[in-house]
């Protein structure tokens, strides 16, 4: 989140299914009328933007705040804004702590993907009957994060699977990078193809081992740097993603207003 982001004008965001909305009325129920009533205290006359799983977003007016139940007006209408064109899937080794940062942050910037692995020099190994929950915490910070950020869908994290199964499980056409300390191109020099997908690979503390360079070459794999200073895991893969999104012009927009009611 930016300086000064709490304070900002912009309305709150929602992710919403299509049969949320009917014409011109929004009704939401559960979980998330629950956090606008109580949490966020929002009242009758306050407005709000949702998103729809038909990638669209709508501007709506508050006509009606219970915990139970939100009932607004939908005031505006328009095609998704806020999803990057290039699309990029970080491949990210699993960090020692904190995978929930990392996720915030690459889904703040701007990732499509997220696809956690094991590569050789991973501590984290958590017990298989723990990965479904870490999963489930992990996708729940991408949905609010997806929200803060005013994304225009949620990125999916992935269950951690072996480095060679993510890199196999990738779209074709897909362009491989890998983040190394001693490749000679860097990543801020890039010329970047917005119409072709991306896979940025990040390695554990301590970088890529052996095993996983060769499974890595075996795919394709650029190598490439991100500059002098070594950066944590959990933050190297969202540093990547920005460089990566600037190269393609992504970030030369500002955010879009909402339009006039």
């Amino acid at each position: 989140m930016t300086a000064g982001a709490e304070n900002s004008p912009m309305p709150q965001r929602f992710f919403v299914n299509g049969g949320d909305i009917a014409g011109d009325g929004l009704v939401m129920e559960g979980a998330v009328a629950n956090h606008i009533a109580r949490s966020l205290r929002m009242h009758s006359g306050d407005s709000i933007v949702v998103v729809d799983d038909l990638n669209r977003e709508h501007g709506v007016l508050l006509r009606s705040v219970r915990p139970e139940r939100i009932e607004g007006e939908v005031s505006w209408t328009r095609p998704v804004t806020g999803e990057p064109t290039l699309r990029i899937t970080v491949v990210q080794a699993l960090p020692r702590e904190r995978m929930e940062d990392c996720v915030d942050l690459l889904v703040e910037v701007g990732a499509a993907e997220i696809r956690p692995v094991i590569t050789e020099r991973v501590v984290t190994r958590a017990p298989g009957d723990r990965i479904p929950n870490r999963v489930h915490r992990w996708q729940a910070v991408a949905t609010e994060s997806a929200q803060l950020a005013g994304r225009g869908s949620i990125p999916r994290v992935h269950s951690p699977v072996a480095l060679a199964d993510a890199l196999a499980a990738l779209d074709n056409g897909t362009r491989v990078l890998a983040c190394t300390f001693d490749a000679e191109q860097s990543l801020a020099a890039l010329d970047v193809d917005s119409d072709s997908p991306l896979a940025l690979c990040v390695g554990p503390e301590g970088g890529f081992g052996a095993g996983d360079l060769e499974t890595l070459r075996q795919a394709g794999a650029q190598t490439v740097h991100m500059g002098a200073r070594i950066l944590r895991t959990r933050y190297a893969s969202a540093v990547g993603c920005a460089l990566l999104l600037a190269r393609s012009g992504d970030l030369a927009d500002a955010v879009a207003a909402a339009p006039a009611p």
